[in-house]
């Protein structure tokens, strides 16, 4: 009734995290979760346990087999569901001082003292545990050594498995009908948080989970904004306008994302296409580039492009996805080195692996930052270079008015 991994992939994910409980020499992870962006901040936790919190929640996960992981969840009535969707034995509500909750835990199986991991929500931005927590636990438990983990751990979660692929070939499926419906639905006279209404609208009836929904609408002749808001406004939509977007839905916690602009009765200003052209190019030439073994200073050597053609940039680049944000990441400080000088390169940084997914999302904006689109897709990294796994073409999108 709910989409599980199979058992092979489950036992793969946890054979990793108890080799990595022997790596740092912990006897369990306590791992913290809460709902975060439409719950990717649950990603470490998820992997896990396929529980997506609409709150917050603790997995006490034990180095030795024998022992049975715990999973507490935020509110009791959450509690039934839990149990339906995750495999993990021992499933109940935290109560409302889970640290309490997790320290009887540890006693309980015997880790009263000794070395536990702590596993928080993300470490790229350095997200930890809720630091009452992290000081309940400790007092509660004075001989136990708390060791952050958070990192490491998610770095198991960096190259995908196949499994993983297909999950997130589903959610790219679904985010893929949403440049489709608003090619389809957009109309003049809408206002723009109707345009939310047509995203989500697209894939929720066939099982879709929403994640992300940013646009921005304005006049091509008077831009105002070089990103999409994350928050949408009562603007009424004209036609002559430009709707740049950045969108992710969801297969049950696995995550596409494109970036494509709209526009709305008229094809692109020539102002409009030549942005859009660099945008291509540079899209096109870090997919070219981002294969197994290559380095972030190569991406931001084939993204050059777009400060060499007098643009900025204000996202990042690129970064790691599938369930959350995690490296690499190659954010808009990468601009200091366009145009490119061999004598002066970008740090090499870290090397791309088979298998990680990958958004790549050039963004480029005027300097003024009144104008800018993006142009992205989440990709695979094969030896070939990135793969898309989006079907929707990297042309401009036309609704007709």
């Amino acid at each position: 009734m709910w989409a599980k991994f199979s058992p092979a992939e489950m036992e793969r994910r946890w054979a990793l995290a108890r080799d990595l409980m022997d790596a740092e020499g912990v006897d369990a992870l306590v791992m913290f979760g809460n709902s975060g962006v439409n719950r990717h901040n649950q990603a470490n936790v998820f992997w896990l346990t396929n529980h997506l919190d609409l709150h917050h929640c603790y997995l006490v996960a034990p180095r030795d087999t024998s022992i049975e992981p715990a999973l507490y969840v935020g509110l009791t009535n959450h509690v039934p569901n839990a149990r339906q969707v995750s495999d993990v034995p021992l499933i109940e509500w935290g109560g409302y001082v889970p640290a309490a909750t997790v320290a009887e835990r540890l006693r309980a199986i015997g880790l009263d003292r000794g070395r536990i991991g702590l596993v928080g929500v993300n470490a790229t931005f350095d997200m930890g545990m809720p630091y009452q927590h992290v000081d309940a636990l400790r007092r509660a438990l004075p001989d136990v050594e708390t060791v952050e983990v958070t990192r490491a751990f998610a770095a198991l979660r960096s190259v995908k498995s196949e499994e993983e692929v297909e999950w997130l070939r589903r959610a790219a499926a679904y985010t893929d009908r949403t440049i489709e419906a608003l090619s389809a639905e957009v109309r003049p006279g809408i206002p723009e948080y109707a345009l939310l209404g047509i995203i989500e609208g697209a894939y929720r009836s066939d099982g879709g989970l929403p994640h992300i929904a940013f646009v921005r609408s304005m006049p091509m002749d008077e831009p105002d904004g070089c990103v999409p808001a994350q928050n949408p406004s009562d603007r009424t939509i004209r036609e002559g306008d430009v709707i740049i977007t950045e969108i992710s839905a969801s297969y049950w916690g696995y995550t596409g994302q494109i970036h494509r602009p709209v526009f709305v009765g008229r094809e692109p200003t020539p102002t409009w296409q030549r942005m859009f052209d660099v945008a291509l190019d540079a899209y096109r030439g870090m997919a070219d580039v981002i294969h197994h073994g290559a380095t972030e200073a190569d991406v931001i050597r084939a993204a050059s492009v777009i400060g060499e053609r007098g643009y900025d940039i204000y996202d990042d680049l690129i970064h790691g996805y599938g369930v959350d944000i995690h490296p690499p990441v190659i954010d808009r400080s990468c601009s200091r080195y366009w145009p490119w000088d061999d004598s002066s390169p970008a740090p090499q940084g870290r090397r791309f692996e088979r298998n990680m997914a990958i958004v790549i999302q050039p963004n480029p904006i005027t300097l003024d930052e009144r104008m800018g689109l993006q142009l992205g897709a989440l990709t695979i990294v094969t030896d070939e270079g990135a793969r898309s796994l989006h079907e929707v073409p990297f042309e401009a999108v036309i609704a007709a008015a």
